[in-house]
C-alpha cells in the first residue's frame, strides 16, 4: 500500500479490498518456483512433536533471509520474527505448527508432480511453515506495506502430547497485546476455524499379568482384550446434543505373526460442544476399564494426555464475517469446523482468532498425503487479503 501525505499507510476500504483479491492470486504465481521450494525443504526436514528443532532452525533462517526483527527461538522452542509495520501501533500474529505426525524416518525425498507434491506431513503442516517463511516475499511481491506488526511464529508441540505447549508458552511469555490472531494450515482450502472444541485425549495401556490364567473363560491376548474394550466403549450413548464424538486413533499390539501379545495400547480422542460431557464421558471410560480389569483379569490404566476446553469468537464478529467475505471474493467455499490446535490456546488466552487453510489435499495424515499445487495461490490470496483487512481495521469489534 502507498503512503500517505504524512507517512502513514493508505488503507483501503472493504470494497476496495475485496476487490483487488482476486488479482493477487494471479500476481502471486510470479512466486510459484522460489514458494514451492520452501515447501519442498520444510516437507523434507523431519519435525515429530518434541523435536522440531530442526524445521524451527530453518525456519529461522529463512527469516534472516529476509531481514526481519527480534529473529528468535524461545525456550519452547518456538521460532519467531517480526516484520516491522510502517506505524507499529498494533501487533498481528501469524502462526503455524512446526510439528508432524510421523517420526524422523519417515522424510523421504517429496515427489513434485506438475500440480501436486506428495510426502508425509506436506500439507500437516509443511505447507503451512513454508506460507509464514513466505510471507515477507509475497507482500513484497504484491507491494503491500502494512501499518502494523506481523509477527511470525513457528510453534512447537502442537500435536499430540504437545497439547498446544509451544503456543501456550509463547503467549504466556509476551509482552505486547495482540490485536488479532491467524493460524495457517496447509489443509483444507475453505476451512474457517473461529472456535476452540473442547477435547479430552489419551491412551490406555493393556497389560496380561504373567500370572494370567489361560484357561479362564475368555482369555484372551492384548488385541483380543483391546478389541472387546473397543466394543465396550463403542456401546456409551452418545447424544446428538450437544454435537460429541468418541475417536480410535490407533491400536498398539504385537511383534510378530505366532507369539500372543502380552501388551497393547489403545489411543483416543473425545470432542464434544460441551465441557460437561466430556467429564461425563472420562467418568464412564474410568468405569468401562476397572469393570474390564476385574472381568478379564487383566491391568489396564488410562493416561490423559491433553485437554482442551471450548471457546470462541462469536459467528458475527467482524473477523469471522471479513474472513467469509474475502473467501467469496476468490470463490473459495467456507468450511466451519471447530479447531483443537493452536487456535485453541489463542483464543483461550483472550485474543480474537481464526485458522484458515491454503490448498485441497489427498490422503490426510497418511505418508502418501498430496496436495495440491494451483489452489495454492487463492489460498494465499486469502491470507494476505485478510491481513490487511485486520490491518485495515476491518475487523476489529466496535
Amino acid at each position: 500500500m502507498t503512503k500517505g501525505k504524512k507517512g502513514r499507510v493508505a488503507q483501503p476500504s472493504p470494497e476496495q479490498l475485496l476487490e483487488a483479491i482476486p488479482d493477487y492470486a494471479q500476481k502471486l504465481k510470479d512466486a510459484r518456483e522460489l514458494f514451492l521450494a520452501n515447501v519442498v525443504m520444510f516437507g523434507e526436514i523431519p519435525g515429530p512433536t518434541f523435536r522440531e528443532t530442526k524445521r524451527t532452525q530453518f525456519l529461522l533462517d529463512r527469516f534472516h533471509e529476509s531481514d526481519l526483527h527480534d529473529v528468535a527461538m524461545d525456550e519452547s522452542g518456538n521460532a519467531s520474527a517480526i516484520l516491522p509495520g510502517a506505524e507499529r501501533a498494533n501487533v498481528i500474529l501469524v502462526a503455524a505448527h512446526a510439528d508432524t505426525v510421523f517420526e524422523e524416518d519417515s522424510h523421504p525425498a517429496m515427489v513434485v508432480g506438475q500440480d501436486s507434491i506428495t510426502g508425509p506431513g506436506i500439507a500437516d503442516n509443511s505447507l503451512g511453515m513454508a506460507a509464514i517463511a513466505s510471507l515477507p516475499m509475497l507482500l513484497e511481491l504484491l507491494d503491500i506495506q502494512l501499518a502494523d506488526d506481523l509477527v511470525l511464529v513457528g510453534t512447537t508441540k502442537s500435536l499430540g502430547r504437545g497439547n498446544l505447549q509451544g503456543m501456550k508458552h509463547f503467549l504466556s511469555t509476551r509482552q505486547v497485546p495482540i490485536r488479532t490472531g491467524v493460524c495457517v494450515e496447509g489443509a483444507e482450502q475453505g476451512r474457517l476455524s473461529y472456535s476452540g472444541l473442547g477435547m479430552l485425549r489419551g491412551e490406555i495401556k493393556l497389560k496380561v499379568p504373567s500370572d494370567y490364567d489361560w484357561n479362564r473363560f475368555g482369555a484372551s491376548g492384548a488385541i483380543g482384550h483391546l478389541a472387546r474394550l473397543v466394543n465396550g466403549i463403542m456401546e456409551i450413548p452418545i447424544p446428538r446434543e450437544p454435537k460429541t464424538r468418541i475417536a480410535f486413533g490407533s491400536l498398539r499390539c504385537g511383534t510378530s505373526y505366532d507369539t500372543v501379545p502380552r501388551r497393547g495400547a489403545l489411543r483416543f480422542e473425545i470432542r464434544s460442544e460441551e465441557d460437561t460431557m466430556l467429564a461425563e464421558l472420562e467418568a464412564k471410560l474410568r468405569d468401562i476399564i476397572d469393570e474390564f480389569s476385574l472381568q478379564h483379569g487383566t491391568e489396564l490404566s488410562m493416561e490423559i494426555i491433553a485437554r482442551g476446553s471450548n471457546c470462541g469468537i462469536p459467528f458475527s464478529h467482524p473477523l469471522v464475517k471479513r474472513t467469509r467475505q474475502i473467501m467469496d471474493a476468490l470463490e473459495i467455499n467456507p468450511m466451519v469446523t471447530p479447531s483443537a490446535g493452536d487456535l485453541s490456546a489463542l483464543i483461550d488466552a483472550g485474543n480474537p482468532g481464526v485458522t484458515v487453510g491454503i490448498t485441497t489435499v489427498e490422503n490426510s495424515r497418511e505418508e502418501n498425503e498430496t496436495i495440491s499445487i494451483k489452489p495454492i495461490f487463492q489460498g494465499l490470496a486469502q491470507l494476505i487479503g485478510l491481513l490487511q483487512a485486520i490491518d485495515s481495521g476491518h475487523c476489529d469489534e466496535s
